[in-house]
């Protein structure tokens, strides 16, 4: 134990500075930003493909001279329909990623004689960021560039939640379990039905605002039940009931970015030959480059823009 005298005594001279460095005990674990990104849940990647300018897909449709009655054939028929089919090709931009970390060699000599290295630090700086815009492309792109993401493609079809029992609001604070349900239902039916109740095209994800979300799984069905909303919607909407799991994900871009800045719910099949993006170049780093007295080690990747292969197969619905 120091006595009052001695730690007098020390104030009165740098050894007290000295002695307080000392006694300080550093703790090995360094406090990193909290920081969150959901893409690989929510949204397919093929990764590989080299660097190129844009990625194309071909479409085909295709379409019948006759009526389904007309390809009924009799013996005395002499006009048989031709089948024919129209291609066409969607292109999807692909978007450049560079940033590179810089110190000098006498703050990287500073940090290693107690054990740190400046470029362990920037490392995973720039490998956060490169993952936080990968967030941003996937659910909302670029205004730079006039990019579209999951959650605000202005050629998705988009409608409105419908209003509760007994007022105008559509919020979901506002609704019953039956009330949300039928929402949810509403918006997958319509998908299905856009898509000839094709039974490949039943939505198997929903995105839904964090707030949302958490009305789901805290609120029961009724007062007398141990069920909450959440699991009541999993077990009887339209997806499930036809043997296609769901899946509804607390989403942070569905707040406000619906119609007059209301909560969207975003309805959607989570399948790559559906939706998808393309990574053809994975973060790299390059060589490192000296210049004078500093260090600079660039890193560059490559991505696209959302495809939204199917259109039809995605839908949005605002005033949740």
């Amino acid at each position: 134990m120091i006595s009052n005298a001695v730690m007098k005594e020390l104030r009165a001279n740098d050894s007290y500075l000295f002695l307080m460095k000392e006694l300080e005990k550093v703790d090995d674990k360094i406090l990193e930003p909290l920081s969150g990104t959901d893409w690989p849940r929510d949204m397919p990647v093929i990764t590989g493909g080299g660097i190129t300018e844009s990625i194309a897909t071909v479409d085909v449709t295709y379409a019948s001279t006759g009526m389904d009655d007309d390809n009924i054939f009799f013996d005395a028929a002499n006009d048989i329909p031709v089948i024919q089919a129209d291609m066409s090709e969607q292109v999807a931009r692909t978007f450049s990623f560079a940033e590179y970390m810089a110190f000098s060699r006498v703050e990287r000599m500073k940090m290693m004689e107690v054990g740190r290295d400046p470029e362990t630090f920037l490392n995973k700086g720039i490998r956060l960021h490169f993952d936080k815009v990968l967030d941003r492309n996937v659910y909302v792109g670029f205004r730079k560039v006039s990019s579209w993401g999951l959650c605000n493609n202005p050629n998705v079809i988009r409608s409105s939640a419908s209003r509760n029992t007994g007022s105008t609001s559509t919020r979901w604070a506002d609704k019953t379990a039956d009330e949300i349900l039928a929402d949810i239902n509403t918006a997958v039916s319509a998908v299905w039905k856009e898509n000839d109740c094709a039974s490949d095209a039943l939505p198997n994800h929903i995105l839904v605002p964090v707030e949302q979300f958490g009305q789901l799984v805290s609120r029961k069905v009724s007062d007398d039940s141990e069920r909450s909303i959440l699991t009541y919607v999993l077990e009887n909407n339209i997806a499930t009931r036809q043997g296609r799991p769901l899946v509804i994900s607390p989403c942070k871009w569905c707040a406000g970015i619906g119609t007059d800045y209301t909560d969207r719910m975003v309805v959607y099949m989570n399948q790559v030959d559906r939706i998808c993006f393309n990574l053809t170049q994975p973060l790299q780093r390059f060589e490192t480059e000296y210049v004078d007295m500093r260090i600079k080690i660039p890193y560059y990747a490559q991505f696209s823009e959302v495809r939204f292969l199917y259109p039809t197969t995605v839908r949005y619905m605002d005033g949740i």
